[in-house]
């Protein structure tokens, strides 16, 4: 079972794909740093299936020199996410310095690959290269700078960024950089398959789920296919770690299949029970505008705007992008402020006043 491998590393890539698709229409620019985030993950996993399978050494290099590529565009782009959840300027000097950094190494693993890898060795899961120390040193330190910038980043935040939880933010944060130095226990000889392409397209697809928690859209059809995806690199993972782990026996390989299938359906249980789990914003009263016959995604930000969001907050909040927002509005004004002809500029404020009235007015009647 250990020959199919390389299966993991290509689903969990699929995943990131079907991630990479549903994010990439949205046009807030986190949502961009997103898409980034998802479509570097991706190349990385399957450059990590591809070198599962390499038939040579040249082509090994060929391969593993790619995936450097994503591995150091992964750190600024961590830094600038975390930049962005702390209320700092995506692009600032620490973000831009680990970027310079990340380049210079990606630059000198590309131009002198052999001072970073003395060779590659096959490994019961496939082909996995072997670093050197001064490889391994010089390689690690553009991640380890990267998680002590976002450790300060996010435990002094600027303005902590009130969509995103910070204890779950931190342990996603942890458990995804666990996975990727994971990554160097089969290059320095270590028989043991790398965590990094489950845990990478784990928390993607759980960070797809978790930002679109407000939505009042059904599931689009690429999160399914991401979270049944991911499902089979979760169990065909497990498969794999209770295969070698378990004595020999006649019924070894179909108790690693019971478990493997078992798993996949559970998480793939949980992941869909996530997925259509409604949370409303934690809100201070509840608008009662039925009579203006607004759908749940249309009172929903008529709730948001009372609260003093600004649009750019909504779309972030509601996962949308400019266009469906301002949609949206267009439906709220016309249904809300049916006599109003002024510009949408005026008709957003008025609206922001009618909703603030109509706050302090249940507010009233709630006293």
């Amino acid at each position: 079972m250990t020959s199919i491998f390389f299966l993991v590393p290509l689903f969990a890539s699929l995943a990131n794909v079907s991630c990479f698709i549903e994010n990439i229409t949205r046009d807030h620019r986190f949502h961009r740093l997103l898409s980034v985030f998802y479509f570097t993950i991706g190349i990385q996993n399957a450059a990590t299936a591809a070198l599962c399978l390499a038939p040579n050494e040249t082509t090994s290099m060929a391969l593993w020199i790619f995936q450097c590529h994503s591995f150091f565009l992964l750190a600024p782009v961590l830094v600038a996410l975390c930049s962005f959840c702390t209320g700092r300027k995506l692009f600032n000097k620490a973000t831009i310095g680990i970027a310079i950094y990340a380049l210079a190494i990606d630059l000198l693993c590309s131009s002198i690959p052999n001072t970073f890898v003395y060779g590659f060795t096959l490994l019961s899961f496939g082909i996995a290269p072997l670093l050197t120390i001064f490889g391994g040193i010089l390689g690690g330190s553009v991640h380890f700078f990267a998680i002590a910038v976002s450790l300060y980043f996010v435990l002094s935040p600027l303005e902590w960024i009130p969509f995103f939880d910070r204890k779950t933010f931190i342990i996603a944060l942890c458990v995804w950089w666990f996975g990727l130095f994971s990554n160097f226990l089969p290059m320095y000889g270590f028989n043991f398959p790398p965590f990094h392409p489950v845990v990478d397209a784990t928390l993607s697809v759980l960070l797809s789920i978790y930002l679109n928690r407000y939505n009042t859209s059904r599931p689009s059809l690429y999160s399914l296919i991401a979270s049944i995806l991911i499902s089979l690199a979760v169990g065909l993972f497990v498969g794999i770690l209770v295969l070698g782990i378990l004595p020999t026996f006649p019924l070894k390989e179909l108790a690693t299949s019971v478990i493997t299938t078992v798993i996949s359906l559970l998480f793939f249980a949980y992941l869909l029970k996530t997925t259509l789990k409604e949370n409303k914003p934690n809100l201070s009263f509840s608008l009662s505008l039925e009579n203006f016959s607004l759908s749940k995604q249309e009172l929903r930000i008529c709730e948001l705007i009372a609260e003093g969001h600004s649009r750019s907050f909504i779309r972030l909040i509601l996962n949308v992008s400019d266009g469906t927002l301002r949609n949206h509005l267009k439906n709220i004004y016309a249904k809300v402020l049916p006599e109003s002809n002024s510009t949408s500029k005026d008709q957003l404020q008025r609206l922001t006043v009618f909703l603030s009235k109509h706050k302090l007015i249940e507010g009233n009647s709630g006293n």
